[in-house]
């Protein structure tokens, strides 16, 4: 169960935080005590996606692309992956980094079709985990990947910095490092997290290329480097 602080908490149930002291009082919420902290367990019904950083994975498209559809995942499994990528990535990011902004977020079957027919450059959605484990028009799960991706940075925060504080704090799937003036991407995996960094580099003709990579223990390595 994802446990949140008392502000992620009030901000997700949309109380103030005297309201949610009243519901811990009255035993009506489930919480811990870690030190001087209280977290969380969201009650039944609700998500944290609902929470502003859950909001802008889902609607991160908004003014950048004329898409008016809903961007809300179809699949269980898609859920509960964006839920873990805000609860176990982007939150711990937003407590000691500040709030991340999100450049790619969650791609739905419709939007990923949108993106692919006016701006496909640099997108890779059988691949990405952008489209978590959502289905195509014949069912077949549009990346093989599964689990849920974002792309991001937090402002004035050098990349390098949040990198090494994922690799060696959080339970995520893959990072692609594109150096620190640009957004990183990272997923996460409900069942098999890979834990691997990939450093891309970038040609003089602007082509993307991968550098050196490593997983585990030994990307924790290859961060302190970057």
């Amino acid at each position: 169960m994802h446990k949140l602080n008392s502000l992620e908490t009030a901000s997700v149930l949309d109380i103030s935080g005297f309201e949610l002291m009243h519901l811990r009082k009255q035993g009506s919420i489930a919480y811990e005590k870690r030190e001087r902290t209280f977290f969380y367990s969201l009650p039944a019904g609700h998500s944290v996606l609902a929470h502003p950083i859950g909001k802008e994975l889902l609607n991160w498209y908004k003014g950048k692309h004329d898409f008016l559809q809903p961007n809300d995942p179809i699949i269980e499994s898609s859920t509960l992956a964006l839920e873990e990528l805000v609860s176990e990535i982007l939150l711990p990011i937003n407590r000691i980094f500040g709030k991340p902004e999100i450049t790619y977020g969650f791609a739905s079957f419709s939007l990923k079709n949108y993106i692919q027919k006016v701006s496909p450059s640099g997108t890779a959605p059988t691949l990405d985990q952008h489209s978590s484990h959502e289905t195509n028009s014949v069912g077949k799960q549009i990346c093989s990947r599964g689990g849920a991706a974002c792309d991001f940075f937090v402002e004035g925060v050098a990349t390098s910095d949040i990198v090494r504080f994922i690799t060696q704090k959080l339970n995520y799937d893959r990072i692609y490092y594109y150096g620190n003036n640009r957004p990183l991407h990272v997923s996460i995996h409900l069942t098999e997290p890979l834990k691997h960094l990939q450093v891309m580099c970038e040609s003089k003709n602007g082509r993307r290329y991968p550098g050196k990579k490593a997983f585990g223990g030994q990307a924790e390595i290859l961060a302190e480097d970057l």
